[in-house]
């Protein structure tokens, strides 16, 4: 019987080392040892949403996130099953109720602000310790992007990190052109930040999961307050809410604003809409159009574009999550994969130094 060689048990060591841990999109992450309190997030009385939506696709999962359920702990459990499991917890909000009013830090605490040259260009989302989700129209050739979170201010950096980013992953098959369209990118941070009360991750849902049209959700950005005359960029972060409106629905009213004939609202894309004056509008770009079910905020869309900003039974359309939710989990392993190996380069070359010495 032959005896293994000192070579094989560090091939072997090194065979094991190289396989990457593999994100998962079917498990439902755990929730936090001790949930916050729940505090929707106050607003303006605004005037009754505008009918929208459209059929539910087959063998979608719908939710609405405004009314609660009979059965809170079953309907939860359906819920978490229906997000992709890249963080632990995501979708938390830590800030504590101070005199009956939620604070204002750590609001949304996985906004972050796109930079270029220190200067804000885009909203964005942080999906893991190391990755943001963003728009991929915001992405501008080859510029080097800064990534600020941790901080309602646009400006100051009272709780707040600035991180660059090392890669840039868009959409392949990103569209500019006529209709913009597969509108997303991911990036990668330089280096995992630390999560803290104004620092968490957002969930974000598996490709069968499908909002409600109807459902009250949240979008929040830096970017322009009005259409004409306001500043390009907001000091403060700020949040509207806004009306689930499913493709088909959202394609008949802009059709119709804009007096085409033409689809220009397609499949992979979802619609906001409130009331005039309630929309994202340019600067908000790339950033969370979100919405909670219980305690856990799970994020739908990406501010992507519309017709003007604010206008009258004009709503504002955000790439579908969901039907990007693969994609997104791919390059994230794809990534993984290739830092493992290029971590592990010396090690191999010094596993065969080894090799070499050791054998007879």
């Amino acid at each position: 019987m032959a005896s293994p060689s000192p070579g094989g048990s560090l091939g072997l060591l090194l065979w094991l080392l190289l396989l990457p841990p593999r994100l998962g999109a079917s498990s439902p992450p755990s929730p936090p040892p001790s949930p916050p309190p729940s505090s929707p997030p106050s607003s303006p009385p605004s005037p009754p949403p505008s009918p929208g939506g459209g059929p539910e696709g087959p063998g979608a999962s719908v939710w609405r996130a405004t009314r609660p359920p009979a059965t809170s702990r079953p309907r939860e459990a359906a819920i978490l099953s229906q997000l992709v499991e890249l963080v632990p917890g995501c979708g938390q909000v830590t800030a504590k109720i101070l005199g009956g009013e939620a604070a204002e830090e750590g609001k949304w605490p996985w906004q972050v602000s796109l930079r270029i040259n220190q200067k804000h260009v885009c909203g964005g989302s942080l999906i893991t310790q190391q990755w943001v989700l963003t728009a991929g129209h915001c992405i501008l050739s080859h510029f080097s992007y800064t990534v600020k979170m941790g901080d309602r201010s646009i400006y100051e950096e009272n709780t707040s990190v600035v991180v660059p980013i090392r890669n840039v992953i868009v959409h392949p098959q990103l569209s500019v052109i006529g209709t913009i369209q597969k509108d997303l990118a991911l990036l990668q941070l330089l280096y995992p930040v630390n999560f803290s009360m104004t620092i968490q991750p957002i969930c974000i849902p598996q490709k069968t999961f499908q909002v409600e049209a109807g459902t009250t959700c949240w979008v929040t950005g830096w970017g322009r307050q009005e259409e004409y005359g306001s500043k390009l960029v907001a000091r403060i972060l700020q949040e509207v809410d806004q009306d689930i409106i499913h493709h088909k629905r959202c394609n008949e009213m802009i059709q119709k604003a804009m007096t085409t004939n033409k689809s220009v609202v397609l499949e992979g894309m979802i619609c906001g809409y409130k009331a005039a004056g309630k929309d994202s509008c340019q600067g908000d770009s790339g950033g969370p159009l979100v919405c909670k079910f219980q305690d856990t905020w799970v994020q739908v869309g990406i501010v992507s574009w519309g017709f003007g900003c604010g206008r009258r039974n004009v709503p504002g359309v955000y790439t579908n999550i969901a039907s990007y939710a693969e994609w997104i989990v791919n390059v994230m392993n794809q990534a993984a994969s290739l830092y493992s190996v290029v971590l592990l380069i010396p090690l191999l070359c010094l596993v065969l130094l080894l090799g070499i010495l050791m054998a007879p």
